[in-house]
């Protein structure tokens, strides 16, 4: 019932995306989109989120800090890695997303000529996601004594990282990869098509950006291949 809903769902866009994209062509219509007077907002909306990342982030910090000095054992111990192992993976998201967003948002004032301090500010963003991303990495090895964990200075460390992982870990880790792969190609072939209609509706060529996006792809894919080829 479920992927019959999706289809239908998917169907439904693709027939708005069509109709839409046939009508202006025909008509040789130009829609154009005026975002100046939502420039401000939107800038103290990235601004905002990425205060409310770097929180969460270090929240996410200081909780395994908290934990990994109490003394536990058996189950307690147990559960308490579990705690950390979230916590862990949720600082991890909130650094990722406090750098994208940070890059992002230095993108979005620079081209709309924003306030320099609204720069100062995203810039400083920038520089806390990192400090926060070496900051998770440094608890690793205190989460896990009984590891040899790589330094953080290792040219290898990413790969030695993996090949110290159980067998559990990494089948927790292919499933996420698998799918991120997939959700990946999907939503760039998708950035393709609103790309293309966006272009043809507004009269704003975004060659470039197709351009970027399809040699993302390219690159993505061969090297996918490539790996799980030379495996064999």
């Amino acid at each position: 019932m479920k992927s019959w809903f999706k289809f239908g769902l998917q169907m439904f866009l693709g027939g708005v995306v069509g109709y839409t994209f046939m009508y202006v062509y025909l008509n040789n219509e130009t829609i154009q989109v005026d975002l100046t007077k939502l420039v401000f907002p939107l800038t103290l909306l990235l601004l905002l989120s990425l205060l409310g990342l770097i929180a969460w982030g270090f929240s996410r910090v200081q909780r395994i800090r908290r934990l990994t000095k109490q003394p536990l054992t058996g189950d307690e111990e147990d559960e308490a890695e579990g705690y950390m192992y979230q916590a862990y993976s949720d600082g991890s998201l909130a650094s990722s997303l406090t750098i994208i967003l940070s890059l992002t948002s230095a993108s979005f004032i620079l081209l709309t000529d924003q306030s320099p301090s609204f720069l100062i500010a995203t810039l400083l963003s920038l520089a806390v996601g990192s400090i926060l991303t070496y900051s998770l990495n440094t608890l690793l090895p205190i989460m896990y004594p009984e590891r040899s964990l790589p330094k953080l200075s290792d040219p290898d460390y990413a790969q030695r990282l993996l090949d110290l992982s159980d067998d559990g870990e990494k089948h927790v880790m292919l499933q996420g990869l698998y799918k991120t792969n997939i959700s990946t190609t999907s939503l760039m072939t998708f950035a393709i098509i609103l790309l293309l209609v966006y272009s043809i509706v507004t009269g704003d060529s975004q060659l470039f950006s197709i351009f970027v996006v399809t040699l993302i792809m390219v690159f993505t894919n061969v090297q996918y291949i490539h790996i799980i080829r030379s495996k064999n």
